[in-house]
């Protein structure tokens, strides 16, 4: 039951994906935009969103941002998002991060540490979210 967002403008990317998560009974809404992401956020709760950098109309920083902001005005908890990104110099990563990433994880993407990722995120949301009961 664990609802993921997948905001990547490149379709081999997009499929890349989707087999990495279809093992573990995982199947990702996709979006190929920042901005179709942040539509996307406005109608459903995602559990965790993997957002690539690079989109066209809106990238993944601004997306970022404003999933931030609208979880800011809607006072909703924290979805934890985890960047997709080539870009792994660590200006990147804390460009990333100021956006309100949670975590970078540099492409090409391998198995274990998107699933890791995804483990991490999860288990640190869900401590979140117990502690704040």
């Amino acid at each position: 039951g664990t609802k993921i967002l997948l905001a990547e403008d490149h379709p081999v990317n997009q499929r890349v994906v989707q087999l990495i998560l279809q093992p573990f009974g995982l199947k990702p809404d996709i979006v190929e935009n920042g901005k179709a992401a942040l539509e996307a956020c406005e109608t459903t709760k995602y559990d965790i969103i993997l957002m690539d950098i690079r989109m066209p109309e809106m990238d993944g920083l601004e997306a970022t941002r404003a999933i931030r902001e609208l979880e800011e005005r809607r006072d909703e908890a924290h979805t934890p998002i985890i960047i997709l990104t080539a870009n792994a110099m660590a200006d990147h990563k804390n460009a990333a991060i100021e956006a309100g990433a949670d975590i970078h994880v540099g492409k090409p993407v391998t198995p274990e540490r998107l699933i890791n990722a995804i483990r991490d995120m999860l288990i640190a949301s869900r401590r979140n979210v117990n502690a704040a009961e």
